[in-house]
Formats: C-alpha cells, sequence, structure tokens
C-alpha cells in the first residue's frame, strides 16, 4: 500500500494525520527515567473522538536517570517544617523532601510510613 492509499484509508477511518512544524524538542518523563528527543519530526494522529496520538520520528535521543538530572531545591523553611512536624533532623527532612520533589504531605509520608 502506497502512502497516498494510506492516508486516504485512515481519512475514511476518520483518522487523521498532521505534522507538527519546528519542534525543537520532545521530552518524556516516566518514573525514573527522562527520554530528550533533539528535532524530531512529530505527527499528531487524531480520531473521531476527540482522542490524540503523536509519533516521534528521528531526531537526536538522550535517555537519562531522572533522578540524575533532578534539580530539586527545597527552601529551609520547608526542610524546617517537615523535621518539626515528622520529628526528624534537618538532613532527613531535607532528603524526604527531595525524593518528594518539593512535595511536603509526601514528604511527611516518607518519613512516617
Amino acid at each position: 500500500m502506497s502512502n497516498r492509499e494510506a492516508l486516504r484509508a485512515m481519512k475514511k477511518l476518520g483518522i487523521s494525520l498532521n505534522e507538527i512544524p519546528d519542534v525543537e524538542k520532545v521530552i518524556i518523563q516516566a518514573k525514573g527515567t527522562v527520554i530528550e528527543v533533539d528535532h524530531p519530526k512529530v505527527l499528531e494522529i487524531g480520531g473521531k473522538i476527540g482522542e490524540a496520538g503523536f509519533q516521534v520520528l528521528g531526531g537526536e535521543v538522550r535517555r537519562t536517570n531522572s533522578e540524575e538530572t533532578a534539580q530539586i531545591e527545597v527552601s529551609d523553611e520547608d526542610v524546617q517544617f517537615v523535621a518539626a512536624q515528622a520529628g526528624v533532623n534537618s538532613d532527613k527532612a531535607r532528603q524526604a523532601l527531595i525524593k518528594a520533589q518539593g512535595d511536603i504531605a509526601q514528604a511527611l509520608i516518607i518519613l512516617k510510613g
């Protein structure tokens, strides 16, 4: 089946295919992994029910561990609050906040759990 025939068949089924122009970077963040694709070709595939899918083609791909790239900064005020609420020292409170990506409630759950 040629590209033209495939596009006609998709159109008959109510599926649209559009290229998104001038994409500089696509970032996919999954638990523990960050995937970055520089200058890819991105196609948006749309259906009848309003959902869309995306296809990322080509480009330079970099895969890193998200823990290595995480640049979470927590304020001293948050650290002191979490330390006081959980009854731990500042170092443990800071580590919990970083693990919880700055979310105070999640940091308290980590420390008390």
